[in-house]
This record gives structure tokens, sequence and C-alpha cells, in this order.
């Protein structure tokens, strides 16, 4: 410790004794204030970190207060969407198609055991589905048929990564002709609603797979025995669209249906 004049004022009629009973006085006070000070450092650490385990503990509640909302907002935009009369799919009401053959063979082909099977939507392709700038498949979390994501992939979706963008989930998509490519999982905010979008390689599977504007397609979520996601795209044929074609004669339908059966005999033997 360094002392100098002007620390200490001395008295010119002091002794050397007195001169140094004073400064031994103001080192002392200065080492009392140093322990004081770090003893105060010592008793404010617990304290500090009591309060980042708060405010830790608030950014998470948060999170999944936001999480709520989303659900929320998106259950009750799909109540509006029914009351306005919105165009429902076959699913909507009940009429659910079920996933064909070939593609449940497909997925026991990957040898693990299927624990659960949703259809997450059926939906027709827009136009920026089809379109090769955009390069992903929309699934509006309002037209979502049931819950596909467990707790954790939702709340990991919601949250950005290092790069300010929000973090994606890599799946394997089992495509209408059976192929298996990796696309990303991603979930979008929009102004009054959210969509999970596919995309990455979409336009390529898109293009492979003849999807174009106006056809009519069915996502599902395949959830294997060590929780793997598996998203399956069933492309639909014109007759399975329409319920009521008038260009098509109950003959002709009858012949297609024949056609599609036999072809499906083939295929699963």
């Amino acid at each position: 410790m360094n002392i100098t004049m002007e620390d200490i004022p001395i008295n010119l009629d002091w002794t050397r004794l007195d001169i140094l009973a004073v400064v031994c006085e103001h080192v002392l006070d200065k080492e009392k204030e140093a322990e004081t000070a770090m003893h105060q450092a010592e008793r404010q650490e617990p304290f500090n970190q009591q309060i980042l385990l708060m405010k830790e503990k608030k950014l998470k509640d948060q999170g999944k207060a936001r999480i709520i909302s989303r659900r929320r907002e998106e259950e009750k935009y799909r109540i509006v969407g029914k009351k306005r009369n919105f165009k429902r799919t076959k699913s909507e009401t009940g009429e659910i198609l079920p996933m064909p053959q070939i593609v449940k063979n497909r997925i026991n082909q990957l040898e693990k055991d299927v624990k659960e099977v949703k259809l997450i939507i059926e939906k027709e392709i827009y136009k920026t589905d089809a379109s090769e700038p955009h390069n992903r498949l929309s699934i509006p979390t309002t037209q979502i048929l049931e819950k596909f994501l467990t707790d954790e992939e939702e709340e990991y979706l919601c949250m950005y990564s290092n790069d300010n963008r929000r973090n994606l989930k890599k799946v394997r998509v089992i495509d209408p002709s059976l192929d298996i490519d990796e696309l990303e999982l991603r979930r979008w905010e929009m102004n009054m609603s959210a969509s999970y979008v596919l995309n990455g390689k979409w336009t390529k599977m898109r293009i492979r797979n003849k999807i174009k504007k106006g056809d009519r397609i069915q996502i599902w979520a395949v959830r294997m025995d060590d929780d793997e996601l598996i998203i399956v795209i069933v492309k639909l044929s014109p007759d399975e669209e329409e319920e009521d074609d008038d260009e098509v004669t109950i003959q002709e339908a009858n012949i297609e249906e024949q056609k599609d059966s036999n072809c499906i005999n083939n295929l699963a033997h």
C-alpha cells in the first residue's frame, strides 16, 4: 500500500513517533475498509446468484406462456374458421381416407416399431407450395387435425438459435413415390396465425413426384418406438379428391377404382 503526504496531513509540531502512529492508524483503516468490502461482496454473491436463477425461471415461464398463448390463438382461429364456413376437407367431416397399404409396407421396411400414426392435415397444394422460389410446403396450425409434436419439440421450434433464426428439426420424409429424403421442419409466425413448413429439399421432392398447384395431399406423422418423427406425404388421386365430378360418369369412376385396386394389390404382392 503506497501512502503519500496527500493521504495524511502532517503537523509540523509532531514528533517522528506521532507521525508513525498516524501512519499505522491510516494503514489499519484502509485494511479494514478492504476487508469490509470483501465480506460484502461475499454476502452479495449468493444474492446475485439467486437473482440470476429467478431471471432464468422468469424467461422459461414466459416461453411457456407464449406457447400456451399461441395454442389458444390457434384454437380461436380454428373455431372462427369453422363459423365462417371455410372450405372443409373430407378429414374434417370425418371421412378420412386411410393411409395406403403400400405406404404402411414402406414404413415397415424401416425395421422399427411404430408407436403412433396421426393424420396432420389434408390440404390442397397452394400456389406458394408449388413455387420454386418459396421452396416450402406449408402446414397452417389452424388446419392441423391432431397434435403431432411433443411439448418439447414445440417449445424448441418456437425458440431462436444463435443466428437469430428459429430452430429447425430435421425429419425424414416418405414422399408419394415412397422415396425417403430429409427435410427441415420449421415454425413460421405470422400476424394472425402460424404455420409449420417443410423446406430444404421440398422443391426437389415436389418436382420428382409431379406435385402441382391444385393437387390434394395428406400429410401424416409417424412416431417410431425410438421417438423419431417421420413425415409421410400421400398424393390423393383425382377421384379421391372430388366427391362430385360432373365430367366423370359412374361407369368411368368404377373402372378407375378397379384399376387402382389392381395396382395396389400388385404392389402389395
